[in-house]
């Protein structure tokens, strides 16, 4: 079994590598989204938002990552967040 510190990079790995996956995603929703863009539009400026989101979870310190991460992706309905989050849950336990 894993030690703590050694689970918590190894989770901090994985949390950065589906951020920079779920970035490339919005990157290329935003870059293929169709125009006009409506004012009225609200797709778009989620999109952005969640985005910018992303961007700056990947700049938060390994130290607080796992809980910065937590607190977005509990608004995501994405099974792979999710899991993350549960593993993230249970090295803070181990703690």
């Amino acid at each position: 079994m894993e030690t703590a510190p050694g689970a918590a990079v190894q989770l901090c790995r994985e949390i950065r590598a589906y951020l920079e996956q779920r970035g490339a995603a919005l990157s290329e929703a935003v870059r293929s989204y169709p125009t006009p863009i409506a004012r009225c539009d609200e797709q778009l400026p989620a999109l952005l938002e969640s985005r910018r989101e992303v961007l700056q979870l990947l700049e938060a310190p390994d130290a607080t990552l796992a809980e910065s991460f937590a607190a977005a992706a509990v608004r995501w309905d994405d099974a792979a967040a999710l899991a993350l989050i549960a593993q993230a849950q249970q090295v803070s336990a181990a703690r």
